[in-house]
């Protein structure tokens, strides 16, 4: 019998404890819901500038940040070689250099270039010698004083003559030489090689002393505000891309400096690391100073989505939370925890709740908050 008493007056005491737990949770939910209504009498309410409007569905673009870096184009890309080798006398770049076009780059030195300007003078002279042959023998045989077969020999001397130094012209302006300038007091035993673009010297191959043949190249020269973004795009991404979208880069440097670029190509090719080439023509640098294999990130905006938005001001953000008021009459407004997502065009994604059929403050959100939080102070 005492058992049972015990057994039931520990059920009573759980139950009273089960009750009083259950009526304090209910009095913590009744405090919180009036501590997150909002009571406005007429006056008050003329203090504030209300704007309401109820959630609407909108295509709303979404965001990829991506990852690229800048390739020169094969076109602004340049290997300097000489056609005739030579000894390197003088070159004195190094990688970084800005140099422009027509600037002399590497000075070369060799005895063909002396051998070159010999033979032209002196296909020169032989030439002039040729074409006064050539010339009496054409009267002599008008006067028929010699025949057709020494004029011919005349004018075919005259000819070749006339190809070698046509060729030799030719060869002496592929080492920058002028022909006009080659002279017997300015044969010169060095030639000067020129860039042929304005741009950054990206590498040295050769040094002072150094001979190089015609195949070898001494420096390399790109320009690299011609260049191209490489973006890396991932699969899952690669749908929402297409040629004509332009994108957003900037470096970690200064985000607030952005350039735009628009894509031109897409690779078929999927890298080891699961990434697709996207290459993107910047359109607007910005300011920016290009150089090779610059890192940028990218902001690329895709395909849009269907979503239940408000604008940007209604949606504020207390205690580490985000919340929106909804106008519950006239002169009253809850304070409504909010699931928010996407944002774009000054409008964001409200993910929950999802009655649109509530009224919600768009504009004065945040001195609304002000005096909930004054009231709940007084209180």
């Amino acid at each position: 019998m005492k058992k049972y008493i015990i057994l039931l007056c520990s059920s009573l005491v759980l139950f009273t404890n089960c009750s009083k737990e259950e009526k304090k949770a209910e009095e913590q939910e009744t405090v919180a819901a009036e501590t997150s209504i909002l009571k406005l009498t007429d006056v008050q309410l003329k203090n504030f500038v209300i704007d309401t409007a109820s959630l609407q569905n909108q295509h709303l673009p979404t965001t990829v940040r991506l990852n690229a870096k800048t390739e020169v184009t094969p076109q602004n890309t340049i290997s300097i070689t000489n056609p005739f080798g030579g000894y390197v006398k003088r070159i004195a770049l190094i990688p970084g250099n800005y140099v422009k076009q027509g600037q002399i780059v590497v000075v070369l030195e060799d005895p063909q270039y002396i051998q070159m300007q010999e033979d032209y003078l002196t296909t020169k002279a032989l030439l002039e010698q040729a074409d006064a042959d050539f010339t009496r023998q054409k009267e002599l045989n008008a006067d028929k004083a010699a025949s057709d077969k020494v004029m011919q020999q005349a004018k075919a001397t005259k000819q070749t003559l006339l190809v070698k130094k046509r060729a030799l012209e030719e060869k002496l302006r592929l080492m920058n030489i002028n022909p006009n300038a080659v002279s017997l007091s300015n044969i010169k035993r060095t030639i000067n090689v020129y860039a042929p673009m304005s741009g950054m010297v990206s590498e040295v191959f050769a040094n002072t002393g150094q001979y190089v043949s015609p195949a070898d190249a001494m420096l390399e020269i790109i320009n690299p505000n011609s260049s191209l973004l490489n973006v890396k795009v991932f699969e899952k991404d690669l749908a929402s891309v297409q040629i004509g979208q332009y994108l957003n880069a900037y470096t970690n440097a200064n985000p607030n400096q952005k350039m735009t670029a628009q894509i031109s190509s897409i690779s078929k090719q999927v890298n080891e690391d699961g990434t697709v080439d996207v290459f993107a023509r910047i359109t607007n640098p910005n300011g920016i100073k290009m150089t090779a294999n610059m890192y940028f990130n990218i902001e690329l905006t895709v395909n849009q989505m269907h979503a239940n938005v408000l604008p940007e001001d209604a949606v504020v953000h207390y205690e580490g939370k985000d919340f929106v008021f909804e106008r519950q009459n006239k002169n009253q407004f809850k304070l409504i925890p909010v699931t928010i997502g996407a944002s774009a065009n000054k409008m964001v994604e409200i993910k929950s709740p999802a009655n649109s059929g509530k009224v919600y403050v768009t504009k004065g959100a945040y001195n609304l908050l002000t005096a909930l939080k004054n009231n709940g102070e007084e209180e």
